[in-house]
């Protein structure tokens, strides 16, 4: 907590000196977003020093749409605060309604899966919501069992930036966001990419050492979400992970 408190009078700091109000909102939001997660017994953190210098690098119409996705998501979680534990310590709690998040999520954002068999499908699965430019706007809070990512991380960077892969998986995931954002139809929704290892890239961070996460992904689905003029703006993804490795061990793996 120190640690997170002296990064985040650094920041003030330096949002000040560039007179960046948006981005001492966002933070506010994430704040906030953060302390909801640690109720429910989530070990997240709320910034990393990569993410903080991210944010103050964007302009003022990214910092903008920064803002408006931190105002979601901690409207998300707020939907379910009269449930959340008062003690930090709390174990992980496996009943949340995890579909229902996810149906809140779209609603927020204005989107909308026209494949209604998507919730069935979704039960005891990590949900993920992406807008068109590939930034992760909602995760199901089963994700962060093993995410070990920041929150502002997520709002400030795309899920390629974020994760390595074999270069065989990038390209059939590359392919298959390509052909949902198109509009091409597919035969189903489901995703042709077996399990395999992911890795969180590191960041050497010294305000917040940042421990690198190898894990185990299995895809399942993946589904078009449309705005209200029937466009295609992102999409959800849903797959099964598992926590293989942390820190230094996670980074003998090598990709190719």
């Amino acid at each position: 907590m120190q640690a997170s408190t002296a990064l985040m009078n650094k920041f003030e700091t330096e949002a000040i000196r560039l007179n960046s109000a948006l981005a001492l909102e966002i933070t506010h939001h994430i704040d906030h977003a953060h302390g909801l997660l640690l109720k429910r017994g989530y070990p997240t953190r709320a910034y990393t020093k990569s993410a903080v210098e991210t944010l103050l690098s964007f302009d003022e119409t990214k910092q903008l749409q920064v803002l408006d996705n931190a105002k979601k998501l901690l409207g998300v979680l707020s939907s379910m605060e009269p449930e959340i534990s008062p003690e930090p310590e709390t174990e992980i709690e496996d009943g949340v309604n995890e579909v229902g998040l996810a149906k809140k999520a779209l609603s927020c954002f204005g989107f909308r899966v026209s494949d209604e068999t998507w919730e069935q499908k979704a039960q005891d699965r990590i949900i993920e919501i992406y807008n068109h430019q590939g930034v992760q706007l909602h995760r199901s809070l089963n994700f962060f069992k093993t995410c070990g990512y920041s929150l502002l991380d997520l709002c400030v960077n795309e899920w390629y930036v974020l994760w390595e892969r074999p270069s065989r998986v990038m390209e059939q995931l590359n392919a298959i966001v390509a052909q949902v954002m198109s509009g091409a139809p597919r035969a189903n929704t489901e995703m042709p990419v077996g399990p395999h290892v992911v890795r969180e890239t590191y960041d050497d961070g010294t305000t917040q050492p940042f421990l690198p996460r190898s894990i185990i992904v299995q895809f399942r689905d993946m589904y078009p979400t449309l705005n209200a003029r029937n466009e295609i703006c992102g999409f959800v993804v849903t797959s099964e992970a598992r926590l293989l490795n942390v820190g230094d061990d996670a980074l003998k793996l090598d990709f190719i």
